[in-house]
């Protein structure tokens, strides 16, 4: 025992070493917090963008020559380009979802529509959200089965920026990325590179006429005409099955440029603005962008335009399954960097956690590519694909239908499953893959297809997909009678405003329950049914775009029922509804609104009145310099043809008088210019769109117009003012008839072409027959003759046999008769019946 003091001074000393030690202790804490909080502020934000339906190949960067990515080309040049990327499959979901997982197709078993992604696998947007990234949803498509469960935490703004084009991306890097130390993870989706290609201009016009260019005067215009008609339906169409229409390989030219005219639209538009965005917010230093794809896109390479799921066949041929793919950081991966080793999307999602320090989950089928980017140790490996016979659009039959490839540095081998059938392809020798090369290697040919099968047994789902509904509640279970569709109800139109952009169903039953939707949507090649699940009796879906809205227009009639799982006496009565295009008949109305849109109205007439004035002025050019470059000897022959038919039709004029023979000479020549010209109108239609830049479609209306008002006139001036009302009477079923035929603009001029007909017959019948018979006659002969010019049509390439051409033609007849009586009134006054 010491002293009190000495006892003090020992327990002085120890509180002094405990201090000393939990200060280290607190200091140790601090720098690892520190250590963790400066390693996550230190963590680079990652952008990923997806463009739908991308080929490598026409890109700038790559190596094609027309001018079509120069900001997407800068981006390329400051990171590294990756020549030989591919996808998993080739159509959208399967691809997307093996960039999001780092898992093969068959292993991920989203394959179909309808399927969901299981819970339990593990996304990129999982894996780094779980090391302190931020990751909104700004991807349009996670309402849909396909695209749920993909890790992404809500963004309070979705519904409300979601539907206008980029702006939800643009607008969150511009406004919300600052509000948060922490970094990000933003995936976007870029969809309007998909079909149709309408990009409009001025981008049309950079591409366009260099398809049709020749060096002989007018041939270009006149091919331009030939392909007129095939050219609106690939502007206008989401999907082009075989057998829709028959390509020429001559087409591929134009059909590339309007494709190339999405890229450059694409890249002036999205990509230049994402280069001033990143800048102007501070963010391109500590930002990886990664560029890359779904799937590639088939131009006429063989024989179909567009991919798996829009010509709804399996196919896996390079130009389908080879995507861009870009990696960009600044400062801190090389840039300039063009790698040729073969990788895969998959391969995606390993790079990005390695950038970014985040634990990589365990099952991943891809590997990191920062080795082949820092010029490291790569162990090459080989490429595996998989998809059904129709993507997206499959139905069970279809999805049997299987395909599987693999492809190695240098060949490659197709196996389509459901045939029994291989390609192989030697792609040192053959890379456009032309030649198949599987008897002439069968060694190679049975080694890979050993290969493919390990992959198969290899790549099967680990976790089946997500499509079973929850258990039902217990006021589910009590429900015993069959539910009733409360909205929308059969005959219902939706307008993209007025449904505040999106689709919303309504129906009886529990508020909270696992329901069974049963749809049959479309007909023909846009044909598709099916079932989903909706977690509620008042399921929303969307906001959509408004391209994205109008695609799904085009699957119009949707007809649905719906139910409990499992409880057929449940079924619902089946509704059917449409879906109107935007700017179709939007039921929003403001007569304040209205008065302010005139001056801009007005504004557009006088805008397309101008460019239709000088674009046939142009036409007219046309026609005058293609009339004088016809030799004299040729215009002596015409000119001997009409005067011998002259003198030979001498007995006939002397048979018929003056007066009939110039009637029936007028009506008969007319029918004649009508047929003749039924095989030019849609190559000289074509070229008056390129001319007026496409408002030649408003010349129905200008002539429909322009042919009232001087009726209006000439009725005014004899004072005839029940003629006056009549003529107002008829008025709006024309407009009713300009407005259905819209989306036809060239059928507009039925109306006057087929009302002048009608008049033309009747003043040549007046002449023998009383007025009543006269006008049943002009009627039935007019009709008969536009039956007559849907015939020609049929008989004649890419034209079709239209039954709505015909009821139209009937219509306008019976409407040029009506203005006819209107008009001419008291002057009809001899009555023969």
């Amino acid at each position: 025992m010491g002293s009190p003091w000495s006892r003090g001074r020992r327990g002085l000393r120890r509180g002094i070493r405990i201090l000393s030690e939990l200060r280290i202790a607190l200091i140790a804490l601090w720098a690892l917090a520190s250590g963790a909080l400066a390693q996550e502020s230190l963590r680079p934000n990652i952008l990923l963008i997806t463009v739908d339906t991308f080929r490598a190949d026409h890109i700038g960067y790559y190596g094609y020559p027309l001018d079509t990515s120069p900001h997407l080309d800068t981006l390329a040049s400051e990171g590294a380009f990756f020549k030989q990327a591919f996808s998993s499959s080739g159509w959208t979901t399967p691809g997307l979802i093996s960039i999001l997982t780092s898992l093969y197709e068959p292993t991920h078993a989203v394959d179909i529509r309808g399927r969901r992604l299981a819970p339990g696998i593990e996304t990129l947007a999982d894996a780094l959200r779980r090391v302190g990234y931020r990751a909104p949803d700004i991807f349009f498509l996670t309402e849909i089965p396909n695209f749920e469960n993909l890790g992404f935490e809500s963004y309070p703004r979705r519904n409300e920026l979601i539907d206008d084009g980029d702006e939800i991306l643009f607008h969150w890097l511009e406004h919300e990325a600052e509000q948060d130390a922490a970094p990000f993870f933003l995936y976007y989706h870029y969809r309007d590179l998909h079909l149709p290609y309408a990009a409009g201009e001025p981008y049309e016009s950079m591409f366009l006429p260099g398809a049709f260019f020749s060096s002989l005067p007018g041939w270009g215009a006149l091919k331009r005409f030939i392909a007129r008609e095939k050219i609106e339906i690939v502007k206008e169409n989401v999907m082009i099955a075989r057998g829709n229409i028959d390509f020429a390989p001559r087409d591929r030219r134009w059909i590339e440029a309007l494709y190339d005219a999405e890229i450059r639209r694409l890249d002036s538009e999205f990509f230049a603005r994402l280069r001033r965005t990143l800048v102007a917010t501070g963010l391109d230093a500590n930002t990886i962008v990664v560029v890359s794809a779904d799937h590639g896109e088939e131009l006429l390479d063989r024989d179909l335009v567009g991919h798996i799921s829009t010509y709804q066949e399996a196919r896996l041929y390079d130009e389908v399954i080879r995507i861009p793919l870009l990696v960009r950081w600044p400062g801190r991966l090389p840039g300039g960097r063009v790698i040729d080793e073969p990788v895969q999307c998959i391969d995606i999602m390993p790079t990005l956690l390695e950038l970014a320090g985040a634990p990589a989950p365990l099952g991943m089928q891809g590997q990191s590519l920062l080795p082949l980017i820092e010029e490291g140790k790569w162990t090459p490996k080989p490429l595996f694909f998989a998809s059904s016979s129709g993507g997206y659009t499959a139905d069970a039959d279809e999805y049997q239908r299987r395909i599987h490839a693999v492809r190695t540095a240098r060949w490659k081998l197709i196996d389509n499953v459901w045939e029994g059938s291989r390609e192989l392809y030697d792609l040192a020798a053959d890379p456009l893959e032309r030649a198949d090369a599987a008897s002439r290697y069968p060694q190679v040919a049975d080694s890979l297809q050993a290969l493919l099968n390990e992959w198969v047994l290899y790549a099967a789902p680990r976790m089946p997909a997500d499509t079973t509904a929850a258990p039902p509640p217990p006021l589910a279970e009590a429900w015993d009678e069959p539910l009733e569709i409360r909205y929308p109800q059969t005959g219902d139109t939706l307008h993209w405003q007025g449904a505040e952009h999106a689709i919303k169903l309504e129906w009886t039953g529990p508020s909270h329950a696992e329901y069974a939707i049963e749809y049959d949507v479309g007909i023909g090649t846009y044909h598709l049914s099916g079932e989903i699940t909706a977690p509620s009796s008042a399921p929303v879906y969307g906001p959509f775009q408004a391209n994205f809205w109008n695609s799904l227009v085009l699957y119009n009639p949707w007809k649905f029922r719906v139910y409990l799982p499992g409880r057929p006496e449940t079924k619902s009565e089946w509704v059917e509804f449409n879906l109107a295009a935007t700017g179709d008949g939007e039921p929003e109305f403001s007569w304040r609104l209205w008065l302010l849109q005139v001056p801009a109205a007005l504004g557009a007439v006088a805008d397309h009145a101008y460019k239709m004035g000088l674009g046939l002025g142009r036409g007219v050019g046309d026609f005058y310099l293609m009339a004088i470059s016809i030799g004299a000897a040729d215009l002596s022959a015409y000119a001997l043809l009409l005067a011998l038919a002259w003198v030979l039709s001498e007995p006939v004029r002397q048979r018929l008088g003056p007066e009939r023979w110039r009637a029936w000479g007028i009506a008969v020549g007319y029918i004649a210019f009508v047929y003749c010209t039924i095989p030019l109108l849609p190559d000289v239609w074509a070229a008056l769109a390129g001319y007026t830049e496409g408002s030649i479609r408003y010349l129905g209306i200008a002539l429909v117009v322009l042919a009232g008002c001087g009726f209006a006139v000439a009725i005014w001036r004899r004072g005839r003012w029940r003629a006056l009302v009549a003529l107002a009477g008829i008025a709006p079923v024309y407009g009713y008839l300009l407005h259905v035929y819209a989306r036809f603009p060239a059928e507009r001029l039925h109306l006057v072409e087929y009302g002048f007909m009608g008049y033309v017959l009747l003043r040549a019948l007046r002449l023998d027959m009383g007025r009543a018979w006269a006008y049943v006659a002009s009627f039935v002969l007019a009709v008969l003759i536009g039956i007559g010019d849907e015939c020609i049509q049929w008989a004649l390439p890419q034209r079709f046999f239209e039954v709505k051409d015909i009821q139209l033609n009937a219509l306008s007849v019976a409407l040029g008769l009506l203005l006819a009586r209107v008009v001419g009134g008291a002057e009809d006054g001899d009555d023969r019946a």
